[in-house]
């Protein structure tokens, strides 16, 4: 396998990666604020302390999730510059408008990071 071509397998598999965790990243965020909206209801709802225990334990364990998946995908971005970088220095270079190339940039813009 060419230089060129275990270049471009990285990148698809570290693109790959990214844009699985930024998915991964907004469920988690969407699932917080879901069990935050419960245990607000179950409070107004002036509900039993079981039901109200049992929804904060699920909501905080929601939260350590965010977290978690945010420093994965960080760690996945930084893996993933690292290859792009390296298909940019390498000899030859990766065309600027190669198509593994593009699409592992713009999912290392849409991480945010």
């Amino acid at each position: 396998m060419s230089e060129t071509a275990a270049l471009q397998k990285q990148l698809k598999i570290k693109t790959g990666v990214v844009e699985r965790l930024i998915k991964e990243v907004a469920v988690y965020r969407k699932e917080e604020e879901n069990e935050r909206k419960r245990v607000d209801k179950l409070v107004a709802e002036g509900a039993e302390g079981a039901d109200l225990r049992n929804a904060e334990k699920i909501l905080q364990e929601a939260q350590k999730m965010v977290p978690d998946a945010e420093t994965r995908m960080k760690a996945a971005v930084h893996a993933l510059r690292d290859v792009i970088n390296s298909a940019k220095d390498s000899s030859p270079p990766l065309p600027d408008d190669d198509e593994t190339l593009l699409k592992a940039e713009e999912a290392s813009k849409k991480s945010g990071i």
